[in-house]
């Protein structure tokens, strides 16, 4: 239980922090960038891991950090697609997009952005977009214009018309989703109490797996799950069609836990895990190796 309770006070923090920083500043080299991380994926092409925070975007490339090109929102909800990022929070001075983002979209990696819904009204912290589908789920916080409450939603239509999942079979406190990249009725998520799968949009959920699950993704195929246990500190992948499971070696980690996992999409041996002290490691291997890219937030 100490470490749910942990899991909880750090998501707990991070929406705190939000609700008071809604204009960040720009990425500096004395200051660490990496504040409450809310995302961590590959770019659709496979050579740039994309880190979302509270004070822009930020890119490695080549072995090297940059500031994406582009407005530097505090993000929240992040989620990248083959043709687009779709992402909430709130904007940066200047910006003409309302306040908070509700959802937005971009399709040139961060650059620019364009509102699609609930601009004004909400603050997404969880966004799960399928990889190659249509579909878009949100876990909204409150009621809004378009969500007569609080709980699990999914779009078809980016953001036109919205439909509330029941999430039967769902326990505990949601700590992160993921969509399937190809079967829109496919969304797997993360709680204090274990890992969850459902193949109805959300409606009904069975539990995969027990334990505080703090990071999970699916392969770019969709065949299998990659999740981590925060009390045993390791990464599984779940095999979707008979459940076998591979262990993948993490990084040793010391009292830290992942807390967001990627794999690329045009290399399946190719990883990359952030981590609740804002630690953001990479491996090409498959795990036999790891390469340590960011520390406590700091960016070489």
């Amino acid at each position: 239980m100490r470490w749910s309770l942990a899991v909880l006070a750090w998501i707990f923090a991070a929406v705190a922090f939000s609700a008071n920083h809604t204009h960040p500043g720009s990425l500096t080299p004395d200051k660490p960038v990496l504040y409450h991380v809310h995302g961590l994926s590959f770019s659709s092409d496979g050579k740039t891991i994309l880190v979302p925070s509270h004070y822009g975007l930020a890119a490695y490339r080549d072995g090297s950090w940059s500031e994406v090109n582009g407005p530097i929102h505090d993000f929240a909800g992040f989620s990248v697609t083959e043709p687009a990022i779709y992402a909430s929070g709130h904007p940066s001075q200047g910006s003409r997009l309302p306040d908070p983002l509700g959802l937005v979209k971009s399709t040139d990696e961060g650059g620019t952005w364009r509102s699609l819904a609930l601009g004004g009204e909400v603050d997404f912290h969880l966004i799960a977009a399928g990889y190659r589908s249509n579909a878009v789920y949100v876990l909204n916080a409150q009621p809004n214009s378009a969500m007569p409450g609080p709980g699990l939603y999914l779009t078809l239509d980016e953001g036109k018309t919205w439909r509330h999942a029941a999430a039967r079979g769902l326990e505990g406190e949601i700590l992160g989703l993921a969509a399937h990249p190809r079967e829109a009725q496919t969304l797997a998520a993360a709680t204090d109490r274990g890992l969850y799968l459902s193949r109805d949009a959300g409606e009904r959920f069975r539990r995969l797996d027990r334990g505080a699950v703090t990071a999970l993704a699916f392969d770019p195929e969709g065949k299998r799950l990659h999740y981590s246990r925060a009390i045993r500190r390791e990464l599984i992948s779940a095999a979707l069609d008979s459940q076998a499971r591979t262990l993948i070696r993490l990084p040793p980690l010391g009292p830290d836990y992942a807390t967001h996992v990627a794999q690329n999409p045009k290399d399946k041996r190719s990883l990359a895990i952030a981590t609740q002290r804002r630690h953001v490691y990479v491996t090409h291997d498959g795990g036999s190796k790891w390469r340590q890219i960011a520390k406590d937030g700091d960016l070489p």
